[in-house]
């Protein structure tokens, strides 16, 4: 049956509000979850004012994916500081070539995703970057946002000049407004703003003392043609002693020594999943002494014979010690013991503890420490992702599934040979050797989330039987606690 244009646009609003009404109602207590008058009438309104025809356009056009994807960012001690959230790869070059208008609504969608989820309650003390239009500096879902964990890199349309006159004046007028509520701003910047720099009357002069850090494309800038343009920014940022460098597009370990040379602070890019050519790792950690308590475990041998174990490593029983000391097992006097330490944590638990010890190098790079939280993090969302009717894997098997998924990257050895050396359930060795079974669904489904495909993971989370939105949760509590775990020394 053929549609008309009303009908159409009445399918296309319900659509929108399926996408932001159920989330909400979602956390509202059942008592109270009936839909609001006014977004029940949103669903059976008359044809749509021009703006929510522009919305209902683009949420039709781009089918609004529900991933929030993310990419880490990397602070000058080479580990994790933040992360930037944003749409999908293959949306945001169609979002650039938008309209302001509808570029304001896809910033829209991406703040909804995050209000949802709750941010804040995931941060801590680490950064979110948004890009976000110019125009959506005045957008009141900001106001949701943790002030003191997000930033915002303003992000103009390819080509496009820097504002003048009144839309400049706006702009620095909203800067200020987000600035003095403790958001800091950035620009996204293009390589022919570089030749108006030192103009005294230029936008960049009367912009610069508003910005909290400029982010640049590498890419852009890693050409020959190219270094009088970069080194004439480098140097004209410099100038404004709290104004910070953050270079993205990074692709090898060379871009970030480059980089990091010419005293950028901030830096993203694929590099951080490479690592430097000729640095092997060096363990931090007695890993055969850790593989023994490690079998020991699966043995089900005595406390004695773990504890005696663990004293001939002084180094591992301090680690054990200062682990089970820390505030999170709210100890009511101090454990001096092993023998203590050891039945504290429990079997289940030191042997998580020691698998994640596995991971630890001496003098870690960008890329030991982004793949220590890698791996932690896809053993939590695992772990978190498991439907109580999938009875046939633990909680226990997912994580460690998870972990050591990583591990032959860490370690060199392939995982086939990891497997024989560490005694592990035969469900894990074959979700992990064979890609067999529940617990190789679950691995391919964390595997998917860190590549970000939406429709891919939307695939696999619906052979799980999972919703788009109990993924994403559970993607940023895993973040949370990988994080808090890989402060922990």
């Amino acid at each position: 049956m053929l549609l008309t244009k009303h009908d159409e646009r009445g399918k296309i609003m319900e659509f929108f509000h399926n996408l932001f009404g159920r989330a909400q109602e979602e956390r509202l207590p059942a008592a109270t979850t009936q839909m609001p008058e006014r977004r029940k009438a949103a669903s059976v309104a008359p044809p749509a004012p021009p703006v929510q025809e522009v919305q209902a356009q683009a949420a039709a056009e781009a089918g609004l994916p529900a991933f929030v994807c993310r990419e880490a960012l990397l602070g000058r001690d080479q580990k994790i500081v933040g992360y930037e959230f944003s749409h999908p790869q293959s949306l945001q070059s169609r979002i650039m070539e938008k309209r302001a208008r509808v570029r304001r609504f896809y910033d829209e969608v991406l703040l909804q995703h995050l209000a949802d989820l709750q941010l804040e309650s995931f941060l801590g003390e680490r950064l979110a970057l948004l890009g976000v239009a110019p125009i959506s500096l005045a957008h009141s879902m900001l106001a949701g946002l943790p002030k003191a964990n997000v930033a915002l890199a303003l992000h103009l349309e390819a080509g496009e000049a820097l504002p003048q006159g009144e839309a400049l004046t706006k702009m620095k007028a909203d800067i200020e407004t987000l600035r003095a509520q403790g958001t800091r701003i950035g620009l996204r910047w293009q390589g022919q703003w570089t030749a108006d720099m030192a103009t005294t009357e230029s936008s960049w002069q009367q912009l610069k003392s508003g910005l909290d850090f400029i982010q640049l494309d590498w890419s852009e800038f890693a050409t020959d043609a190219a270094t009088d343009a970069l080194n004439g920014l480098v140097a004209h940022a410099r100038q404004e002693p709290s104004l910070r460098l953050m270079a993205c597009g990074l692709a090898t370990p060379d871009d970030f020594k480059a980089c990091y040379r010419l005293g950028f602070d901030l830096f993203q890019g694929a590099f951080i999943n490479n690592r430097e050519a000729g640095k092997a790792a060096k363990d931090a950690a007695n890993r055969l002494r850790i593989v023994q308590l490690l079998n020991g475990l699966r043995k089900d041998e005595e406390t004695r014979w773990l504890t005696q174990e663990l004293q001939q490593d002084p180094v591992l029983s301090y680690r054990l010690l200062r682990y089970v000391n820390t505030p999170a097992f709210g100890m009511p006097r101090q454990i001096t013991t092993l023998g203590q330490a050891v039945t504290i944590l429990g079997r289940n638990n030191l042997y998580r503890w020691l698998s994640f010890l596995l991971f630890k190098v001496s003098d870690p790079g960008y890329y030991e420490w982004a793949l220590t939280e890698q791996a932690l993090a896809r053993a939590a969302l695992m772990e978190r992702l498991r439907r109580p009717e999938d009875t046939e894997v633990t909680p226990e098997a997912l994580f460690l599934t998870g972990l050591f998924s990583l591990l032959d990257k860490l370690m060199d050895e392939p995982l086939e040979t990891l497997t024989q050396k560490i005694l592990i359930p035969p469900s894990v060795s074959a979700a992990l050797t064979q890609r067999e079974g529940l617990l190789a669904r679950y691995l391919e489904l964390a595997e998917a989330c860190e590549r970000m495909n939406p429709e891919d993971i939307a695939q696999r989370a619906a052979r799980l039987g999972l919703s788009d939105r109990t993924v994403n949760l559970a993607t940023f509590e895993a973040l949370a606690w990988a994080h808090e775990m890989t402060c922990i020394e």
